[in-house]
């Protein structure tokens, strides 16, 4: 509630001060002053209420769509690095202010050899996606894995889950979506045209030599699991799926982001309430040009193949993929029971399962492996 009122005070504290000199001018012209305050004074109530219901949901929505990135604590981020004995040297957002603050990178790997497993891949609206690619530790791997990574984060998020797949034998590719990492900007639209680049990534691995019999995996966590659902039904072959932090439908997830309900965080007073939260969706839907309620991966999900294993994953303390959403949505999945895994990471917050628990994820990695269709 904060938020609202205070950039609609703001906003209306400008326009105050643009117009109250017009008040020097009525008295020098000797006016009668009263009713122009009185004037100016009911026209700042109506800016205040314009700029309330209107100019900030307004501008938030046009953020959302044009101007989300990701965060600026990895947008420094140029690709995975194999250190010693080909294992992923892990990187995060620490190790990247170091090396930002020194100027040079922290620790002494092949940072080229990074540089060199950086892709360029066309995508819809004249995108273009940056992906790395991660070679397999065999030939030929176990499977190729498409990695799509959450809102407002880059390829840097999907290292953690990379390692353990690089180290089961699987080939992987980390993907940025439109707007986010080193990939070109183009509207938000929730996982809709999102859902284009994870094809478009699938098309540029697949025409690798070699690849287009290898088992074909795809993962997404948090936005990503948006992408990769919305996607499913258009890739032929899918081998394996895992989605960390599902989204069970953007409306409910877009909820919980805007209220911001989060103990102890410095940041809750940036939370919204209701009605702002739907008008910034509103906003939002109208500068994009697409409507939340079209973007459901339940419903996707709840009509996947019978026989393609997926394997969700979640934390007990998410709260915007929270355990009962996933419960739900591992209860619509079509598949038998031997075919599909739900795991949830008690505590673990939104997509910290593999930080939290790597040996854990790396065994429900090769249950999903062990049933890859083929």
């Amino acid at each position: 509630m904060i938020f609202p009122l205070g950039a609609a005070f703001a906003l209306t504290l400008a326009g105050f001060v643009l117009l109250a000199p017009l008040g020097l001018v009525q008295r020098l012209r000797q006016r009668p002053q009263g009713p122009f305050w009185r004037a100016l004074l009911w026209l700042c109530a109506g800016l205040f209420l314009l700029h309330l219901f209107v100019t900030f949901p307004a501008f938030l929505g046009y953020w959302g769509s044009r101007r989300l990135h990701t965060r600026p604590e990895e947008r420094d981020y140029a690709g995975p690095r194999l250190g010693a004995g080909g294992r992923l040297s892990m990187q995060d957002w620490d190790s990247l202010a170091r090396e930002a603050a020194a100027g040079r990178p922290e620790v002494s790997t092949d940072v080229a050899a990074a540089a060199a497993r950086e892709r360029r891949i066309p995508s819809s609206g004249g995108v273009t996606l940056r992906a790395f690619r991660l070679e397999a530790k065999q030939q030929p791997p176990v499977a190729v894995a498409v990695l799509v990574h959450g809102l407002f984060r880059s390829a840097l998020e999907l290292e953690p889950v990379a390692g353990l797949l690089h180290e089961l034998g699987c080939e992987c590719w980390l993907v940025e979506l439109r707007n986010h990492g080193g990939s070109s900007r183009a509207p938000f639209t929730g996982g809709l045209g999102e859902s284009d680049d994870v094809v478009a990534a699938v098309a540029h691995v697949r025409a690798q030599p070699g690849r287009q019999q290898v088992p074909l995996v795809l993962f997404g966590v948090s936005l990503g699991t948006v992408a990769v659902s919305l996607a499913l039904p258009r890739i032929d072959g899918v081998a394996g799926t895992v989605l960390d932090a599902p989204i069970e439908d953007l409306t409910a997830a877009a909820h919980a982001v805007l209220a911001f309900e989060r103990a102890g965080d410095g940041r809750s007073w940036l939370g919204l309430w209701d009605p702002w939260r739907s008008l910034v969706l509103v906003a939002l839907e109208q500068w994009s040009g697409f409507r939340c309620r079209d973007v459901s991966p339940g419903e996707v999900l709840a009509n996947l193949p019978h026989d393609l294993p997926v394997l969700l994953v979640g934390g007990g303390a998410d709260d915007r993929a929270p355990p009962q959403s996933l419960e739900r949505l591992f209860a619509r999945l079509p598949m038998p029971a031997a075919k599909k895994g739900l795991w949830l990471v008690p505590r673990s917050g939104h997509g910290r399962a593999a930080a939290d628990d790597p040996a854990g994820y790396a065994e429900r990695l090769r249950w999903l492996l062990d049933r890859l269709r083929r």
